[in-house]
């Protein structure tokens, strides 16, 4: 039992010291050698006779002060510190979005049939307690965010390590849907403000892509090139990709050109907008992919969202379904040429 209770109490000091290199060089892998390394000085320290207190003051001043830790480590960990401030900030961003979607956009937008179908007698009472409740929520939130910010920045570091493409997937999806339910509410004031609506919904378009998709299509990739510490710069990322890492670079090149169906105007213009932005991505992504060893495996994935958005476009809108196969195959050509030219440049080089 003492024993049991031992090994607890020492989880619990190492977590807490871990916490004390939330903001420095260190990377999740250099924290858990450095804790075998201090639970190896603690037990040596035990078997001597010090009592637990005095062994982990022992084991802790051995290992370093964090400050000290983190200028030797910067000098081999240079761009570490700097690739998660980068990611932490982008998905604050992000999580703000959400947030906002959540908290604020969907009450706003649905507010009204929840109430048709609570039939309340005093509708205008239960709205505003409601935002107030809402409120309170998110200020408990903020200063628990506060309060535990450095076991939060720590556990989020060290879980991206094992979920990064997970994460990169919540970002991409969870963020889009925050995006659009944000873009409905902006067009319905306005439409309702007297405002030309095509007009409004046009520069909502722009705003949409301009603003929310690079904000979120930056933090997936902060967060696929944060998932190795090896992974430092664009080329060895490239060379690092994997299929699962294809689908999601797929997904994010595929985002934009979804949202440009949604400019309004003449159909010829929509769909060479539609064609230039998926020539323009897609070639790109084969360019990224041309670096990859695995070839042939990550062209197939890559093409995968797209595919599944013409299958099912063409499944919803049969009348659409010659439109819907042309942009699947400027999106195949386009990977297929950037992956092509740039592997065809690589092999002159090499030779």
């Amino acid at each position: 039992m003492d024993t049991h209770n031992n090994q607890l109490e020492l989880k619990l000091r190492i977590n807490h010291w871990k916490e004390g290199f939330a903001n420095t060089a260190l990377t999740p892998e250099d924290m858990d050698e450095l804790s075998v390394h201090l639970t190896s000085v603690y037990n040596e320290m035990l078997e001597l006779g010090l009592s637990e207190n005095e062994a982990w003051m022992v084991a802790s001043n051995r290992i370093g002060k964090p400050e000290v830790l983190h200028e030797e480590f910067k000098k081999v960990n240079s761009n570490f510190s700097v690739n998660r401030n980068w990611m932490m900030l982008l998905w604050g961003a992000v999580g703000l979005l959400i947030l906002q979607a959540i908290f604020i956009v969907l009450p706003l937008l649905y507010s009204g049939t929840l109430l048709n179908r609570l039939k309340l007698t005093d509708e205008r009472k239960f709205i505003t307690g409601s935002y107030y409740a809402i409120a309170i929520v998110l200020i408990v939130l903020f200063i628990f965010a506060i309060a535990r910010s450095g076991s939060i920045i720590n556990r989020f570091t060290n879980s991206l390590t094992k979920y990064a493409s997970l994460y990169a997937i919540v970002a991409v999806v969870a963020g889009l849907w925050a995006a659009f339910f944000s873009y409905i509410l902006f067009a319905n004031y306005m439409a309702l403000d007297g405002g030309k609506y095509d007009e409004e919904r046009r520069s909502l378009s722009f705003l949409m892509f301009g603003f929310y998709f690079p904000l979120i299509a930056i933090t997936a990739f902060a967060t696929l090139r944060y998932f190795s510490s090896e992974i430092t710069s664009f080329k060895v990322f490239n060379k690092n990709i994997n299929w699962k890492r294809a689908v999601i670079i797929g997904l994010i090149a595929q985002t934009p050109v979804q949202f440009s169906h949604a400019f309004p105007g003449d159909d010829n213009v929509r769909y060479g907008i539609i064609i230039l932005v998926s020539v323009v991505l897609f070639l790109i992504v084969g360019w990224m992919l041309s670096y990859s060893p695995k070839g042939i495996t990550i062209l197939a994935a890559a093409q995968a969202v797209p595919m599944a958005i013409w299958i099912f476009g063409s499944i919803v809108n049969e009348n659409a379904r010659l439109i819907f196969f042309v942009f699947y195959i400027v999106k195949l050509l386009a990977l297929a040429a950037g992956y092509y030219f740039n592997r065809r440049k690589q092999l002159d080089v090499a030779y």
